[in-house]
């Protein structure tokens, strides 16, 4: 198993803007960057999920875990 962590911390993506509106997160990817192992870079969504609405902000940091099993 590989496990991976990603941290949002108390200065990222807070209060994201698309198309003039705020967005909360809901969703997160892991991609792998090349594992097939081709001549130019061919991203893989390995994992990924969905979940509650977040409105990030300054106050707090995210973090998550991702464990992949072989």
């Amino acid at each position: 198993s590989v496990r991976y962590t990603i941290v949002l911390d108390e200065d990222s993506v807070n209060n994201i803007q698309r198309e003039s509106a705020d967005r909360p997160l809901n969703e997160i990817g892991l991609f792998m960057k090349n594992p097939q192992g081709r001549i130019y870079d061919t991203p893989l969504l390995v994992a990924y999920r969905k979940f509650s609405d977040i409105t990030k902000a300054s106050d707090f940091a995210l973090v998550f875990r991702w464990t992949i099993n072989f």
